[in-house]
């Protein structure tokens, strides 16, 4: 039987050794002998937040706990659970990019299912959302930084990359020989143009294919909320990548204790902005990696769905909805996704495509708000955004396009007058599969 990869949370021996002596300072779980532990890995706090063991109904630790990572033999897992010095167990789940699939047969009046074709340029795109008018008030993205959470960044293609991180030392930041992170880097500025950008490569753990864990994503938003904590920067991570199917680790798709979901929580209790891609899994033409996961209710998963964070969808600027675009309840909350972003248009590609180009062209138009507005907070973007995005679908809010299509300039109005608007209600419709 293969191995399973898992995230181990284990409480230290001492109560406050230094992170260069963690190591030595967790006792490795000794029940389960088939345990192997990952030193690539280094210990890493859980830094659970602390409302979120009432939020959970969990008791609260009285020793410190961290993550390690490793593999184990399934039939012995409930040995690693019984061993008293360990916390939890958590699938270790594969994640990847969110290109856009094929195409397929839909509730929206207007759906575009066919991304080959690009609808406008990214030029187009600054018109359509009205970022020309706010770079014409002197508002381009100055002082702002992105994290591209990604595939990397090509900085030949993308200059704006200044620093990063990246799971495989072989892969340094400010190369991506995949092309993914630097679509994503190059539509965030193409919105954004004075920004600078992190490339933050999640996805090179697995080498020339192209993916990586969840683990992965933990040591970068762990790397990305020390980095925020020395100079204010990132003020924003955008992530164009998610899991595409429950079975693949049930435990990170809907609960919602996991420890990345409550490291992205982490990160935008420090201040970043967080933005997440919805997925590619909608019913209409889906991802074939989906499976059977697609549609309402079963398409958006784990921390790309959870309350907190800016849910994004994808249509494109002639307000057709990207029929492959994931469609909620999400896991973790009901009301996902948030709002659409446009794909499907000229960028760094023929055609910028899937749910993947939508989410840094959302993030770019934040950066403009957060130039306008520093002070602006996760919740008052998502907020700004869903009051003044375009209906697509339906009027008011539904299930595949969110709020509808975002619109940067009446934003940016409201953002500039210091006068945000209140969250908008509520009504879901659900649509028949």
């Amino acid at each position: 039987m293969a191995a399973r990869r898992v995230i181990v949370e284990v409480k230290k021996r001492s109560t406050s050794p230094p992170i260069e002596a963690m190591a030595k300072a967790v006792r490795l779980p000794e029940r389960a002998s088939s345990f192997a532990l990952d030193e690539r890995f280094d210990p890493l706090p859980a830094r659970r937040p602390v409302h979120h063991y009432a939020l959970f109904g969990m008791d609260v630790l009285d020793e410190d706990s961290v993550l390690l990572r490793g593999e184990i033999a399934p039939d012995e897992e409930w040995q690693l659970r019984a061993d008293p010095d360990v916390v939890a167990v958590w699938s270790d789940a594969p994640i990847a990019p969110f290109p856009s699939p094929p195409a397929g047969p839909t509730p929206c009046p207007k759906v575009d299912c066919d991304p080959s074709i690009p609808k406008g340029t990214i030029a187009d795109v600054v018109t359509y959302l009205g970022c020309d008018r706010i770079w014409e008030e002197g508002v381009r993205g100055e002082g702002i930084v992105i994290g591209i959470c990604d595939t990397g960044v090509n900085r030949r293609a993308v200059p704006a990359v200044v620093d990063g991180w990246t799971a495989d030392d072989d892969i340094p930041w400010g190369m991506d020989e995949q092309g993914h992170g630097t679509m994503c880097a190059y539509d965030a500025v193409g919105v954004c143009p004075q920004a600078k950008l992190l490339d933050i490569g999640i996805l090179k753990s697995e080498g020339p294919s192209f993916g990586g864990f969840i683990s992965d994503a933990i040591l970068a938003f762990d790397w990305a909320i020390e980095r925020y904590r020395q100079d204010g920067t990132p003020q924003i991570l955008s992530n164009s990548w998610g899991m595409y199917r429950n079975e693949w680790a049930p435990d990170y798709a809907t609960d919602p204790r996991h420890p990345f979901t409550l490291k992205v929580l982490q990160a935008i209790a420090e201040g970043i902005i967080v933005c997440f891609a919805a997925g590619n899994c909608g019913n209409i033409c889906p991802d074939s990696r989906c499976g059977d996961d697609v549609g309402f209710g079963k398409s958006i998963w784990g921390a790309n769905g959870h309350e907190e964070v800016i849910t994004v969808g994808a249509a494109n600027i002639h307000g057709q909805w990207a029929g492959y675009s994931s469609q909620g309840p999400a896991a973790l909350c009901e009301h996902k996704p948030d709002f659409c972003a446009p794909s499907h248009f000229s960028g760094y590609n023929r055609s910028d495509t899937g749910s993947s180009a939508a989410c840094p062209v959302c993030a770019g138009v934040i950066g403009l708000l957060k130039q306008a507005r520093p002070a602006l907070t996760q919740e008052q973007a998502k907020r700004v955004l869903a009051v003044t995005a375009r209906n697509l679908c339906a009027p008011g809010w539904d299930y595949q396009t969110g709020f509808g299509m975002i619109r940067a300039w009446p934003a940016f109005e409201a953002v500039r007058r210091q006068t945000l608007p209140r969250a908008p209600r509520v009504a879901a419709r659900r649509y028949r599969r």
